[in-house]
């Protein structure tokens, strides 16, 4: 039984859309348009675990990121709600072997599990997503913009907003960076990593992993991120790396 609730409990933190916590207590801003596209290239840094067969149950997206080139997110539909606009984008995923396919995600901007877009033009320590509980029995903490920072790109200076934070369910902590232009409110980029958590078999593993966005309609692009904003998120994805033993791993 406990295996089950560890289970249901990751995949709802990490995965799925479907807890709904309070909502957010103002209106936001929608900063993309219907036709709106964004490319973004994921990459797997690695992954490893004596034990534990890729993907994990609850982290299937490692494997997308791993066989993946490219995906591509075009916003197909706008719907205003009494809670948090719904943005829809047609996902196109290109993958390594040349094949590609199209699956929808739908998006509550103030609730949902997913981060690809917030609010337009939001505010130093805007609540992005409020407090909830994973099952009644698991209280998550609000997330808050950390700050936004002045970041270059090839079309110039642009602000961008800035959430680090970790996640901690059942004493297993995971580490995530998110950007988002500040302008349209859209992800351009996305890290996160873990270092010996446990699965729902109390088995460990580690990985990293990033997705960062490289082109879109509107001349959002990713930021230069070799400045030492990034210095911290390389060392927190390198030092795990250096510190892994265990010898079954992924080949990336």
């Amino acid at each position: 039984m406990k295996k089950i609730v560890l289970l249901v409990a990751l995949s709802v933190l990490l995965l799925s859309a479907t807890v709904v916590p309070a909502l957010a207590q103002y209106d936001w801003d929608v900063g993309v348009e219907v036709g709106d596209w964004f490319l973004y290239e994921p990459t797997l840094f690695f992954y490893e675990s004596e034990n534990v067969e890729f993907p994990p149950t609850y982290l299937q997206y490692l494997q997308t990121y791993n066989e993946s080139s490219l995906m591509n997110y075009t916003v197909t539909d706008i719907t205003p709600g009494d809670g948090g606009d719904i943005i829809t984008f047609e996902v196109v995923y290109h993958w390594k072997n040349g094949t590609e396919n199209t699956s929808t995600l739908e998006e509550n901007m103030t609730s949902s599990e997913s981060l690809m877009v917030i609010g337009a033009n939001l505010p130093n320590g805007a609540e992005i997503r409020p407090a909830y509980s994973i099952l009644d029995m698991w209280p998550m903490p609000a997330r808050y913009l950390n700050e936004s920072i002045m970041l270059d790109t090839d079309q110039g200076t642009r602000e961008t907003n800035v959430l680090d934070h970790d996640s901690n369910i059942f004493e297993q902590i995971y580490h995530y960076t998110y950007y988002w232009d500040k302008e349209t409110g859209i992800q351009v980029y996305h890290a996160e990593h873990a270092t010996d958590v446990l699965n729902e078999n109390q088995q460990p593993l580690s990985y990293a992993c990033k997705v960062e966005l490289i082109d879109s309609s509107t001349g959002v692009v990713i930021p230069d991120l070799t400045g030492p904003v990034m210095l911290l998120t390389l060392m927190a994805i390198t030092i795990p790396i250096v510190l892994l033993h265990r010898r079954k791993k992924l080949h990336i």
